[in-house]
């Protein structure tokens, strides 16, 4: 009986769920994106897993997934913490989304992808401007360039597009002048839309090159806004009471 050639993949089953991992570590991600796991906060093991109603070998998986994501550190005899952002961390952050959405827009145009998504997601931001409440706003934002990735078709670009929006949430959730987003956006952001629609590449490069820089720029400090119009954030717009609200009075 001969080997199989070393380059033959091994069979493989049909994925029907997203595994218990998947599931946790989405359920942590979206607790940090929306500010119910705050930056610096720490992970107490056994009232995260008896909360998510876990094991706690899933819960640890889970965290190291995190950690190797950026989203989380750990450090000896202190555990695991939400990661606080630093200013150093700013135009790294916005790099590496510049990349990811550069890439998006060339495969939405060069592939004549459709672009319809891209158009409601710019309307939703109009709305969401109209309202006036920076988490609405920021919300909105994200959830517009996540639209213009998700256009692209490609899921591995949308993976890390994820990841980078929380890095990007936590960036603004670390500032020490609280979280706050620019209100006017939507100029550029029309644009942005505009432009990947007519298919023009060039311009669409450009104006995600400028929204980044706009951003980078506004995190550096007031200094750097020059006449940027920002919303800060009030107390009404922390999260409402959810499931992670015990595990925050409970934390030592």
């Amino acid at each position: 009986m001969t080997n199989p050639p070393t380059s033959e993949l091994p069979v493989l089953r049909k994925v029907i769920r997203s595994s218990t991992i998947d599931l946790i570590a989405d359920q942590l991600r979206n607790a940090i994106y929306s500010g119910s796991l705050e930056p610096g906060q720490s992970i107490n093991e056994v009232r995260t897993a008896e909360l998510l109603v876990v094991s706690r070998p899933s819960l640890r998986e889970a965290l190291q997934r995190l950690i190797s994501e950026g989203v989380m550190t750990h450090a000896p005899g202190r555990g695991v913490h939400v990661r606080r952002m630093r200013v150093a961390d700013i135009d790294d952050v916005y790099a590496v989304r510049e990349a990811i959405e550069s890439q998006a827009v060339k495969l939405v145009i060069r592939g004549g992808r459709p672009t319809s998504r891209i158009t409601r997601a710019l309307r939703e931001l109009e709305h969401a401007i109209e309202e006036n409440v920076a988490r609405t706003i920021g919300d909105a934002d994200l959830s517009f360039h996540h639209a213009l990735v998700a256009c692209s078709g490609s899921d591995r670009l949308t993976d890390l597009m994820k990841v980078s929006m929380v890095h990007t949430r936590l960036l603004s959730l670390s500032d020490k002048r609280g979280y706050e987003v620019r209100c006017d956006v939507l100029d550029s952001h029309r644009e942005l839309a505009e432009a990947v629609t007519a298919g023009d590449e060039p311009r669409s490069l450009a104006v995600v090159a400028r929204i980044m820089a706009e951003a980078t720029s506004r995190l550096h400090g007031p200094d750097a806004e020059g006449q940027a119009v920002v919303v800060r954030g009030q107390d009404e717009d922390a999260p409402a009471d959810d499931q992670w609200l015990r595990l925050r009075e409970n934390m030592p």
